[in-house]
């Protein structure tokens, strides 16, 4: 079962956040087809970054841990808080019965 991990980033690293987006994105990149989903969080003008969101398909909670502590932007303080918990797949793309399961 996977883990969803949230993270909410310090307002005022912004540029250190730009400066080290390449080697954040080569992290994301080395964990290979276990990374389900991944991007960023938005304030509410649609366009300035706030955080990031991953969902690491894994369970092992220390590995989804360890994932997150070895991002560039965590290892580079941007980070101000991160929450990583289990996730369920229950909807995909509106596909979804009255009983609460997927129906493909």
């Amino acid at each position: 079962m996977p883990y969803l991990i949230i993270a909410k980033d310090h307002l005022d690293r912004q540029d250190d956040r730009e400066r080290i987006r390449d080697a954040h994105r080569s992290h994301l990149a080395s964990i290979g087809k276990k990374l389900l989903a991944s991007g960023a969080l938005l304030a509410d003008d649609g366009e300035t970054i706030v955080g990031g969101a991953s969902l690491l398909d894994t369970d092992d909670e220390e590995e989804a841990r360890r994932f997150e502590s070895e991002d560039p932007y965590a290892k580079a303080g941007i980070r101000a808080e991160v929450t990583i918990v289990r996730w369920r797949l229950r909807w995909w793309k509106g596909l979804f019965n009255g009983a609460g399961f997927i129906s493909y």
